[in-house]
């Protein structure tokens, strides 16, 4: 690759990643803050005055105008944000915890390179870890624990320190580079957007209990319907962070495999896409001439 080619592919990649982050912030941290604002504005109203959350909200809305109305916009977004990122990173805490006591998940990170010898055969491995020698020391290495340098460096979303991240690491980012549409970043913003869903939903099932007029019966079954839900979203993440890895990697070894097969792909000298069938089969309209003609 030329460095010219060089410079506006890592441009292109540079803006991808941007956009990607920008729409992961706003579907997982502002979106979700403000359904939890809304519910803990609506909540601490009814506090002020629990017979007439109506009126409590009218005077709020008519106290409220000009300047003084911009600013509480700003305020709203602002606090929407910053509890959207809080819920979201208390997610991924709860999260990390989960996977440090799972031992299903401590041992599928130390087999990833078993386990791509197994699907994809030791020959293509071989050849992908020639050309990425880097990712064969880190496969080597993953299931070791992390070394205590390693652990002060954690990285963001819960994930776990050590040579499997690394491994994990170096794949998405080859990927995002060279091969974008190969990169997992579906299953991350996924997970993003999955997590930080709890938040608003335990505020927003905590918020129609308080102030809805439900009967006794229909109040627990709200809450037995918020924290399945919450479960089943939970489920659905560990799911993805399982696979999330191993995607990563085997998109890259399919990659290398891929460019591999368009490299032997059989070309003939001289013969354009645009230029006719050379060998054009007999009675073509090629050959056929219309009667009568000169």
């Amino acid at each position: 690759m030329d460095p010219l080619t060089a410079v506006t592919a890592g441009r292109a990649a540079a803006g991808r990643r941007f956009a990607f982050y920008l729409s992961v912030q706003l579907t997982s941290v502002l979106a979700p803050g403000l359904v939890a604002v809304t519910c803990l504005t609506a909540l601490l109203l009814h506090l002020r005055d629990p017979q007439h959350l109506g009126r409590a909200v009218d005077h709020a809305v008519r106290t409220l105008h000009g300047p003084a109305m911009l600013l509480v916009d700003v305020s709203w977004l602002a606090a929407a944000y910053v509890l959207g990122y809080v819920g979201r990173e208390l997610a991924f805490r709860v999260l990390g915890l989960a996977e440090w006591l799972s031992r299903r998940h401590r041992a599928a990170l130390g087999a990833l390179r078993t386990d791509l010898e197994a699907v994809y055969g030791t020959r293509a491995l071989r050849r992908c870890l020639c050309t990425h020698p880097l990712l064969g020391h880190l496969l080597n290495s993953a299931g070791h624990t992390a070394t205590p340098s390693q652990n002060m460096r954690q990285p963001g979303g819960a994930l776990r320190a050590g040579n499997a991240y690394e491994a994990f690491n170096y794949a998405k980012s080859w990927l995002r580079t060279h091969s974008p549409g190969l990169a997992p970043d579906a299953n991350e913003a996924e997970i993003n957007v999955l997590l930080s869903t709890l938040l608003p939903l335990v505020l927003g099932a905590w918020t129609l209990i308080a102030l809805a007029p439900l009967g006794v019966a229909v109040a627990t079954a709200v809450a037995v319907a918020a924290g399945a839900v919450t479960a089943l979203t939970f489920a659905q993440v560990l799911r993805l962070r399982r696979i999330e890895c191993w995607e990563a990697l085997r998109n890259l070894l399919e990659d290398h495999e891929m460019r591999l097969a368009a490299d032997r792909l059989p070309t003939a000298p001289g013969v354009s896409a645009d230029s006719p069938d050379p060998v054009a089969p007999s009675g073509s309209a090629e050959e056929v001439q219309p009667s009568g003609a000169a």
